[in-house]
């Protein structure tokens, strides 16, 4: 796309913002607008251009230009007492544009203010010094009700004996007056980058305590490397009020919903909670606490639907915020996000959580090698009702083996394996791609996976003579007695091989093999521990996290896919 290409497309995308908008105006508070620019500068810029660009930027000088600089320099200077103010007007501006979109000075005040006014309609914009701001602000804001405003305001207004930080001060005492709810404000600024705008955004909002959502950062960099970015920022800084009034709304329906909850939950009698609660919990070795948590989740989740949906006022904000929303400005630069960082916490369970709680095991549980630089990840596909610990600590009917699938991340530049589901927002960068290889399936001892129900790092450790933590389920509780006399059998059986002092080196290797081979499980590989007094087994992997469970059941749905599928004969072409 060229500069003009890029500044007509951010022209249009700015007007549809602010006529969805009704912004009947947008005032711009800035020290350049001070002084206007002086004829020597706009000579400077004007000799600075190819000559292409100059003749579109300044059509009088001709079609011949010269080469000499000081003579170029004399004949715009001789055009410029000829020109008239509008046309003198237009030139200035459209010189100034050409300059800064050609590169150069990472601040141009000049060239920013002339490229925000060509994006604006000259109708709209109301540039003012910071001397006019404080004297016509009362009446702005006075106006601001029935002439809807945007405010911008430069962050350093110095130049016209204002702070350095001047234009986030304003906004600040701006935003905490009572009557302000629905001004819409933005800061311009040198002084950040556009790859540092949500952290630094963050910090302004902090250090001037005023709330992210009711003013944005904006690097005035957008302008001239790209006008269509400035343009995406101007439509999030015309969203928020509506945000926040969406939010706002929204929490007191979230508010009210638990509210009939509790309610609802307190009208059930005695009878059926004990039932709910207590029984069908013991039955299917579940925690009790999730059952109740579940009967609020149900109430709240049909008040919510209710009173989102009554009046139709969340429809109307929404259709609002839609309105501006669907303006295009696509624009190849991305600026730093935190949406995949939310999407991450939405898929997977935290390891903290998952084993300081000590959740039993589950269908998409992701397993890690423990090993020195070891990289291998694996997830469990497993039936969930197969997996379920009863009150007896034991499985119905009861499994041995369980299939992990590897997870893997493929080369760069490589495709990802045949018979494979996306691992969406894994790892810990957003540009990593992860893949649940379907094809790579071991089959493990159940067993050792509950190990790692029981340690409060995730770690598949068991101990002899050991105590179950304490809060685990009672299933579990149970199901901790059964692994400690199994695995105590192991440990037994390594201490009637462990080698003698005196016995021949061929015999203590030949014990030593018949060790290891009690403690190797083919993928995963055990070694003796001692802890506090206490022996114990630790294997190579640990629990590191859990997919949440809608996702999990599409990888399961997608391995019994990839196990019956049709199996034809080679074909004879």
């Amino acid at each position: 796309m060229s500069e003009q290409q890029s500044i007509e497309q951010a022209q249009t995308a700015v007007r549809d913002i602010l006529a969805a908008l009704q912004v009947a105006r947008v005032v711009c508070v800035d020290d350049t607008y001070a002084d206007e620019p002086s004829v020597e500068e706009v000579v400077v810029a004007a000799c600075s251009l190819e000559e292409d660009t100059l003749k579109k930027a300044l059509p009088e000088i001709g079609e011949s230009i010269p080469e000499d600089q000081d003579i170029l320099k004399e004949k715009i200077r001789r055009l410029w007492n000829e020109l008239d103010e509008p046309v003198l007007s237009k030139r200035t501006k459209d010189i100034l544009t050409a300059e800064r979109l050609r590169g150069g000075e990472e601040t141009d005040d000049l060239g920013d203010a002339s490229i925000l006014s060509e994006i604006i309609p000259n109708d709209m914009l109301l540039p003012l010094s910071l001397k006019r701001w404080e004297e016509q602000r009362d009446q702005l804001l006075g106006e601001d009700a029935e002439q809807h405003t945007l405010f911008l305001f430069d962050q350093d207004l110095s130049g016209d004996g204002g702070d350095v930080q001047g234009g986030i001060k304003i906004i600040s005492s701006l935003l905490a007056q009572d009557d302000t709810s629905n001004l819409i404000c933005g800061l311009l600024t040198h002084t950040v980058n556009p790859e540092e705008q949500l952290e630094k955004w963050e910090e302004l909002s902090n250090a001037h305590n005023i709330p992210r959502d009711r003013f944005l950062v904006v690097p005035k960099l957008y302008l001239s490397k790209d006008p269509v970015l400035f343009a995406q920022t101007l439509k999030l800084i015309a969203l928020s009020p509506n945000f926040t009034e969406l939010k706002n709304k929204v929490n007191k329906i979230i508010k009210s919903a638990t509210s009939t909850a509790n309610k609802r939950v307190d009208a059930i009698n005695i009878y059926d909670l004990e039932h709910i609660v207590f029984r069908v919990s013991d039955e299917e070795g579940l925690w009790e606490p999730d059952m109740l948590f579940r009967l609020y989740g149900l109430y709240h989740r049909l008040e919510s639907r209710r009173l989102a949906y009554r009046g139709g006022q969340l429809e109307k904000i929404a259709k609002r915020l839609r309105s501006v929303s669907h303006v295009p400005t696509d624009t190849a630069f991305k600026p730093a996000s935190s949406t995949w960082k939310i999407q991450q916490e939405e898929l997977y369970e935290s390891p903290k959580h998952l084993n300081k709680n000590h959740l039993p095991l589950e269908l998409g549980d992701i397993f890690a090698k423990t090993d020195k630089d070891s990289k291998k990840h694996y997830i469990l596909l497993a039936q969930p009702c197969d997996l379920m610990v009863r009150k007896n600590g034991k499985r119905q009917p009861v499994i041995v083996y369980v299939p992990l699938a590897e997870v893997v991340a493929p080369l760069p530049g490589k495709e990802p394996p045949r018979y494979s589901e996306e691992m969406l927002c894994f790892g810990s960068d957003y540009n990593e791609h992860w893949y649940v290889n379907l094809k790579i399936i071991h089959l493990v001892r159940v067993c050792l996976l509950d190990l790692c129900v029981f340690s409060v790092d995730g770690s598949a450790t068991i101990w002899d003579g050991g105590e179950p933590p304490e809060g685990i389920r009672p299933a579990w509780k149970n199901r901790y007695s059964i692994l400690s006399k199994a695995f105590g059998r192991i440990m037994k059986q390594i201490d009637l091989i462990h080698p003698a002092q005196e016995e021949l080196e061929t015999t203590k290797d030949i014990k030593s093999t018949l060790k290891s081979d009690l403690l190797n499980e083919g993928l995963f590989k055990g070694g003796l521990v001692t802890k506090d007094g206490l022996n114990g087994i630790k294997y190579n992997f640990k629990r590191v996290s859990r997919l949440s469970r809608d996702r999990a059941f599409g990888l399961l749905m997608g391995y019994t896919g990839v196990l019956s599928r049709p199996a034809y004969d080679r074909e004879l072409v």
